[in-house]
């Protein structure tokens, strides 16, 4: 196959996010509030192979302590006795199975769908023809806020393009550079020469706003959704972070973050530098070594609390 050109985009204002920038996603509650003025989240994900990737994603939610009023988890109806003694907040929704792993059953994503303001989709889901129902599913029948992750992201590239940019969802993409590279075409090596531009490229074909993972992570969006273009650049995180999960996590977060967001780019690179901090405060106290994304999940509201003091 032809590799794919990046297309030239160089008018866009690229932004380093700050605590400033983060603050301003993390609003005070009023007295007068209740849960569901903060949105439910729905995350989409698990296996019998992955069981955990949906419990740090779940995990994460909760550790905003500041994002969704409501989660509730969705993994295969095997794996939900394994998860429920492990979680206190979310709720669960088994979903139809098959030796531990998801079958695609509309009545399950209807009900979804329906219900739920953000979906965040892919974590553990493990790739296989029923994921691929799924997703197409989701970007033809939900219309709010959808986060696409791991495998969710993998079964997208399998889709006609055109699908995915007429989805009616608030669609945002976590790709890391292999995923990144199936979803656009283009190669690693492409993507690493001019990481932002890749970005811009993308966005403009899925009409997302798509977060390109890296030690430098860039957060932006389609054309069509600002008057000028924006790449946010997040330089937060460490070696520590390079280990199974650290995807997981951000997920959780951004359902949290992106569910009431107006400005779903911005939260996006908001979550990316929560999750970043977060896995700083996690090697202060292990090492790089010893870290796993369970510590990261553990040390966001720590971190949350440090962005909010640094006035």
């Amino acid at each position: 196959m032809k590799e794919k050109k990046l297309s030239m985009k160089n008018n866009y204002q690229k932004i380093k996010i700050t605590d400033n920038e983060v603050r301003t996603c993390l609003p005070d509650r009023p007295k007068e509030c209740h849960k569901g003025d903060f949105g439910y989240v729905a995350l989409i994900g698990g296996s019998i192979e992955y069981s955990g990737a949906i419990r740090l994603a779940a995990m994460a939610n909760a550790a905003m302590r500041s994002g969704a009023g409501v989660a509730s988890i969705a993994a295969p109806e095997s794996i939900c006795p394994v998860i429920a003694g492990q979680i206190l907040e979310a709720t669960l929704i088994p979903l139809a199975q098959t030796k531990g792993n998801i079958v695609f059953n509309e009545d399950d994503f209807s009900k979804i769908c329906s219900r739920y303001d953000a979906i965040a989709f892919g974590m553990g889901i493990g790739l296989s023809e029923e994921t691929v129902k799924a997703v197409k599913y989701l970007l033809g029948n939900y219309d709010k806020t959808l986060i696409i992750d791991a495998d969710g992201l993998n079964a997208m590239s399998e889709l006609n393009k055109d699908l995915v940019r007429a989805s009616k969802a608030r669609l945002v993409l976590t790709p890391h550079l292999k995923e990144f590279s199936r979803l656009s075409g283009i190669s690693i090596d492409k993507i690493k020469e001019d990481p932002e531009n890749a970005a811009l490229t993308l966005a403009d074909e899925l009409d997302a706003v798509v977060l390109l993972k890296g030690r430098t992570t860039y957060v932006t969006e389609a054309a069509s959704a600002a008057e000028e273009r924006r790449v946010f650049a997040v330089n937060r995180g460490c070696p520590g972070m390079a280990t199974a999960g650290s995807g997981d996590v951000l997920s959780g977060i951004l359902s949290a973050l992106c569910v009431k967001a107006d400005d779903l780019a911005l939260a996006t690179a908001a979550g990316a530098y929560i999750n970043g901090l977060a896995g700083e405060i996690a090697e202060s106290k292990r090492s790089d070594i010893t870290m796993t994304s369970a510590d990261t999940a553990a040390s966001i509201a720590e971190a949350i609390e440090q962005i909010k003091k640094r006035k």
